[in-house]
């Protein structure tokens, strides 16, 4: 029994390693991002927001080290390679932007307008990717068809989510603000989409509520 069982967690182990990259940032990107939706959840909001903004400062600070000592980038592009795109070895991480994106949802959003969008970005964008880079033939504005329509399926499967455990957020709101965060994604702004893609989506569903 228990050679089986280490057999069994060896062969997932393998699994893991052997995995694309593409699906190895995707899934890094869902629970990344998921993992703030869920302090969302639970954390008063002065608590929440203390949290992402010692999580952001203690980010942004290793960020910049790794930028100004070669030998610390260089430890930090050799362990976390796989779920960096090659521009991040000289610039901001995803991750950065995104707790940005995530003090600046939750200070001027609703808590659900700021956790739908949020939502948005952690499973459409990396939905998004993943099937762009892997099945993605067809290109539209820079990425591709098949990316672009799974991030919007993404996006409104996620937003139908919460409307039926009683977000307070109206069905047609969430589905502008999917359309939203599906074109922030597909047309490719010059800032990073962890930034602009919940920021505009939950402006999108904050002004569908005037």
């Amino acid at each position: 029994m228990c050679l089986s069982s280490f057999t069994d967690h060896s062969a997932k182990m393998i699994s893991v390693i052997s995995m694309p990259n593409t699906l190895k940032r995707g899934l890094f990107h869902i629970f990344g991002g998921l993992s703030i939706v869920v302090a969302g959840f639970l954390l008063p909001r002065i608590a929440l927001l203390i949290s992402l903004g010692i999580a952001t400062a203690i980010f942004l600070t290793f960020e910049l080290i790794r930028f100004r000592a070669s030998t610390v980038n260089e430890w930090f592009l050799s362990n976390f390679r796989a779920l960096l795109r090659e521009e991040e070895s000289s610039r901001l991480t995803g991750t950065s932007y995104m707790l940005v994106a995530s003090i600046v949802a939750f200070l001027v959003f609703d808590r659900d307008v700021a956790i739908i969008a949020l939502s948005f970005l952690a499973v459409g964008d990396a939905v998004a990717t993943i099937v762009g880079k892997l099945i993605g033939k067809r290109r539209l504005l820079g990425k591709t068809l098949e990316g672009d329509l799974a991030c919007l399926f993404s996006c409104i499967a996620t937003g139908l989510v919460f409307h039926y455990v009683g977000f307070g957020v109206p069905l047609p709101n969430i589905l502008v603000g999917a359309a939203s965060a599906t074109i922030v994604e597909a047309i490719g702004l010059p800032i990073n989409d962890n930034l602009t893609m919940p920021l505009l989506a939950g402006l999108a569903i904050t002004l569908m509520s005037i």
